[in-house]
């Protein structure tokens, strides 16, 4: 996760140098065309073909925090007025950002993706990174989105991109010149995205940035969330995607949460949370990785699809986090942070107890067989794939 607090209470400081940067009526047409086999009534067919007619009854979902692919952990607890400090610190941290193949990474997540064919697909952390020269021009991008749209192109999957909405922007030195100042920059932008299904009917979008930031000095740190609404077989689902501050800035996240429920409440049919909410559901109070959002959610209607769909009772779910470089041989993931919840205005049934097969979930990316050629994981979390299926009251 983009954590320029970072997500490992141990690596908490502040980053104090940083510079703030400063609804469909018919069913819309893939700007990938016809030929690809993915408008109407062939790319019902092709996912028919992919899953056996399953999807007439389940609505399916992806969330997947992609991660920036470097450590901020030398970024914090710097004098950042020691500019020679802050300089190497920052070309450390571009260095491990490049080492982490960031296309191999997306080119694993596309194939995750790929292999389900879900109705909508979240991701947080999907980076712009941008080398600026002295006047603060764009000389070169490492664009995650373009990346992830480049393999949906050549992979023919009928994909789109529905929302895109940035968060946290900053920008730190790259290169100085005595003579003339800093002469190169890195910029991120921090973004969640959600893609739908070129047969899913989007009815409504929504996005925006939560009211609850964290200033440090002349930066703020933000956090933002994107909502489709799509009709499913006549009944209404929202898919809402976001990645909530962390756990070493409980109060933030708090209120973060609290706006995210108020977002949702109200809307009838099935509401669907997929992403990174900082919350640890498999820590108690007192551990570094919990925080109550969790709790809230569930207090507040939602139901957890990882503890309703039929597993292992040894399988702990976890999500996060594997090793900085992604490096590590064996698996590190030790958190359950991140989600997807459901609830329905209609209520729970007896059909969606645990284990009754309503529901399926698995972890994606958290396998051996899951790394990149060049040895890397995915991410330093789990991808989640859920299939929810219909209410029976609001089944045709």
């Amino acid at each position: 996760m983009i954590d320029l607090i970072s997500r490992r209470p141990a690596r908490a400081a502040a980053l104090g140098f940083a510079l703030l940067a400063g609804a469909c009526d018919e069913p819309p047409e893939s700007p990938l065309g016809p030929e690809l086999g993915i408008a109407g009534e062939e790319t019902q067919a092709w996912v028919a073909s992919q899953h056996g007619g399953e999807r007439d009854r389940a609505f399916e979902v992806y969330s997947q925090n992609v991660y920036l692919g470097g450590d901020t952990g030398p970024l914090f607890s710097l004098d950042f007025s020691n500019l020679p400090a802050v300089l190497a610190a920052t070309n450390v941290f571009w260095n491990d950002v490049q080492q982490s193949d960031v296309p191999g990474r997306i080119s694993e997540i596309a194939g995750e993706i790929a292999s389900r064919q879900p109705d909508v697909v979240g991701l947080q952390e999907m980076l712009l990174f941008e080398i600026l020269d002295g006047s603060f021009a764009p000389v070169h991008d490492v664009d995650f989105l373009a990346l992830i749209e480049g393999e949906i192109a050549t992979r023919g999957l009928p994909y789109e991109t529905e929302v895109v909405q940035a968060a946290t922007t900053s920008q730190l030195p790259l290169a100085f010149d005595p003579s003339v100042g800093v002469t190169r920059w890195l910029r991120f932008t921090d973004r969640v995205i959600i893609l739908r299904r070129s047969d899913v009917w989007v009815t409504a979008v929504d996005q925006g940035i939560y009211a609850a930031m964290y200033t440090l000095g002349p930066v703020t740190l933000k956090r933002g969330w994107a909502r489709v609404s799509v009709d499913h077989r006549g009944v209404p689902h929202h898919f809402v995607t976001t990645h909530l501050e962390i756990q070493a800035l409980a109060p933030v996240q708090a209120a973060q949460a609290s706006q995210l429920l108020g977002l949702v409440a109200g809307l009838e049919g099935v509401t669907i949370i997929g992403g990174d909410l900082n919350s640890d559901a498999a820590a108690g109070p007192g551990a570094p990785s919990y925080t109550p959002t969790y709790e809230l959610m569930l207090d507040s209607g939602f139901e957890d699809v990882w503890a309703l769909a039929p597993r292992s009772r040894a399988d702990p779910g976890y999500t996060c986090c594997q090793a900085d470089d992604l490096r590590n041989q064996v698996s590190g993931l030790d958190q359950r942070i991140d989600f997807v919840l459901v609830r329905s205005s209609a209520g729970p049934t007896k059909d969606t107890a645990p284990g009754s097969g309503f529901y399926r979930f698995e972890q994606a990316g958290d396998e051996q067989l899951d790394r990149t050629p060049s040895g890397l994981w995915p991410s330093d979390h789990a991808g989640l794939a859920a299939s929810l299926g219909m209410l029976p009251e609001a089944a045709p």
